[in-house]
């Protein structure tokens, strides 16, 4: 029995570290850097030139200032 009760609590175990992992672990991908930003809550609720300006952000982000 307590066996089982380990074998639960490893799997457990497992799982957090496995969402964890899935959430931190996204790659910086500069083409997706703009396609990010619009399917933020924040990018569908504003309006035409917010919308502007926060992809202009994310573009300019996107390449270091040594690659642009």
């Amino acid at each position: 029995m307590i066996v089982g009760f380990v074998l639960i609590a490893a799997g457990l175990a497992l799982a957090a570290v496995t969402m964890w992992f899935w959430r931190t672990a996204q790659p910086h991908d500069p083409v997706l850097g703009a396609l990010r930003i619009m399917g933020d809550k924040r990018f569908r609720s504003a309006d035409d030139s917010e919308r502007k300006e926060m992809l202009r952000q994310a573009r300019s982000n996107e390449n270091p200032p040594e690659l642009r």
